[in-house]
Formats: structure tokens, sequence, C-alpha cells
């Protein structure tokens, strides 16, 4: 791991360098925290490339990544809220954002539920690097579903409970921007996959806090947005989740991926 630290410091100083994708991490941030000044908003710009470099480090660490070392760097809290309903043999829906590693808070939810772990992706329009992500996510055995394909699968009941990791914060295509929600003070297009799948399936939606403790460990606490998914309205779940994300945003911003160009479309 320590040649990990070196990787990663040296990436964080090539991105500032290079100012690698200026522009959108700007404009995402100004629009975002419309009050903060400009030496705010550079402060937290430049602490987003120091995590993001360290994030790329460790994203390379998972080519050759023993389960020891994702556990030991993990440190869970409230994971028997979701071992309980395992136990009740109920699948459970897992929401996490862009925020701290998400990578590896995905194989590290695979190693600690004694259940069968899903995930829910969206496929990269790069051929080469959507192969190399599933092969990273399902290294320790996970499934992995794109979005299309995911409800017919999870629609047939497997032998274990099931624990399924969505990650909620992904831009939907200019073809399917059906709904939408003021997100970090922007109109932004949201999917609706989860609450409806949860209301298919009858099941509980946690929403998994990433935080960093230290250089690449992180706890990773549950918390639970609903149980009764099928009492909630149309776009509630989405609405919570969201919400929770933004908060975790709002408190420490450099965690998560401002270089997504997630508001390239506008309301009409």
């Amino acid at each position: 791991m320590g040649l990990i630290y070196i990787i990663g410091i040296k990436l964080a100083i090539l991105l500032r360098l290079f100012a690698y994708r200026k522009k959108v991490i700007d404009n995402n941030l100004k629009n975002a925290f419309p009050k903060k000044d400009k030496p705010a908003l550079r402060k937290i710009k430049h602490q987003f490339y120091s995590y993001f470099g360290q994030l790329l480090a460790e994203s390379v660490k998972l080519f050759h990544c023993s389960k020891d070392t994702i556990r030991k760097r993990h440190k869970f809290v409230n994971d028997s809220q979701v071992n309980a309903f395992l136990k009740q043999d109920k699948d459970v829906i897992i929401v996490l954002g862009h925020y701290g590693n998400w990578e590896w808070a995905l194989l590290a939810s695979s190693l600690n539920f004694d259940a069968e772990m899903v995930g829910i992706y969206k496929p990269l329009s790069s051929t080469f690097w959507n192969k190399q992500i599933l092969k990273i996510r399902s290294q320790f055995g996970a499934t992995l579903l794109s979005m299309k394909e995911s409800v017919r699968f999870l629609l047939k009941k497997g032998k274990k409970p099931r624990v399924i990791g969505v990650l909620s914060d992904q831009t939907p295509s200019a073809d399917e921007l059906n709904h939408w929600i003021n997100f970090l003070n922007q109109k932004t297009p949201v999917f609706l996959g989860t609450e409806k799948l949860a209301k298919k399936m009858d099941c509980p939606v946690f929403f998994a806090h990433i935080k960093s403790l230290s250089r690449a460990k992180y706890e990773i606490k549950f918390e639970l947005i609903t149980d009764t998914p099928n009492q909630c309205q149309e776009g509630e779940i989405t609405r919570l989740h969201s919400q929770i994300l933004e908060h975790n945003i709002n408190r420490n911003p450099a965690y998560w991926l401002w270089s997504h160009k997630r508001w390239k479309h506008q309301q009409k």
C-alpha cells in the first residue's frame, strides 16, 4: 500500500498540472455552491484533485487485490440492520453515490454479508473500460447486471437473499429524462429505477454512507430509507436517498466525483 500512496500523490500532482477537466469541475462547483467565493471553490477543487489521485491509485490496486486487504480497510456500522432482513430471507437494496471509494465499498459489502451480491451498473461507452470495470467488481463473486437486464433477473428468487448495490447518481441518457429533482442547487435528472425495483420486489432500501477514516481506510454506515417501499409515493425514495447524498457532499465535498458531467442535460 505504500506504493499506492506514492502513486496517489503523483497522480494528484499530474491532475493539477494538466488541469484535468478543469472547466467541468469549476462549473459544477460554482453551480453547486453559489454562495461560496472563488478562494473557497478553489480550495475544494484542490482537495478533490488530492483525493481523486488517491482514488485512482486505489482503483489500480483492485487489479491485484486480496480479500484480506479489502476486509481490513473497512469498518462497518449498522450492518446488523441489513443482516436482520437477510436472515428473514429478504433481498436488500443498498444505494450509494460516487462518493468516497465506491468501488472498494461494493467489494467490501460483498465480502461482509452472507448473501449473493448483485451490482447494477450503467454500461460505459468504451468497450475496453466497461470490461475492466466488470472484471474488478465481480472478482469476489458478485453478479453484475446492466440496468436494462436487472429487473427480469432479480424478479426470479435466488437460492440466497441478495444484497443489490446501486450507484444512484448516474446521469440518464437524453431519452430517459422523465423525472427531475433539486440536487446541489440545480435541477437534476434522476433514474427512478431503484424505487421501482424496490416496489416490485417489496424489499427494504438502505443508503451506504462512505466515510474516509484515513488514507485507504473507510467506514461504511447503513441508513434505512424505507422497509415499506409500496407505501411511498412516486419519487419519494429517490428524493430521500438523493438528499442523504447531498448532505454528505455539503459536509465534505472533496470526496464526490466533481469531474463527472452530471448536469449535461437541462430541463426544458
